[in-house]
């Protein structure tokens, strides 16, 4: 183990690589996400790219996400986050904003620095 982290160690980071590629579960996520890029992408999209994110959240980390995509897919989450707040019917109250800019407060959190 080289951290306290469930996939800080070698056995769990095979076993992500392993899930990650067999079920292309961060195609799929990448895919949902992208969906912040069309135009007018509020309504029913606002949703689904809640729920993308928030796999996000949870699983894009280094040992876990695709290394190649992990840069790229954060910052398609962080986009997809500012569209989710520009949805003033899904961010209908204070409470709901609060806890989306708290997501996107830790996906900006966790960026490269430039």
């Amino acid at each position: 183990m080289w951290g306290n982290k469930p996939w800080d160690n070698d056995r769990a980071a095979d076993w992500f690589a392993n899930l990650m590629h067999c079920t292309h579960f961060p195609d799929q996520i990448r895919e949902t996400l992208l969906l912040c890029e069309r135009e007018g992408a509020c309504g029913e999209d606002t949703a689904a790219l809640r729920a993308a994110v928030y796999c996000v959240l949870q699983f894009c980390h280094v040992y876990v996400w695709p290394i190649e995509y992990l840069d790229s897919d954060l910052e398609l989450a962080i986009k997809a986050t500012h569209k989710i707040l520009s949805d003033e019917s899904y961010c209908y109250s204070e409470k709901i904003t609060a806890e989306i800019k708290a997501e996107l407060e830790e996906l900006e959190l966790r960026r490269k620095p430039s």
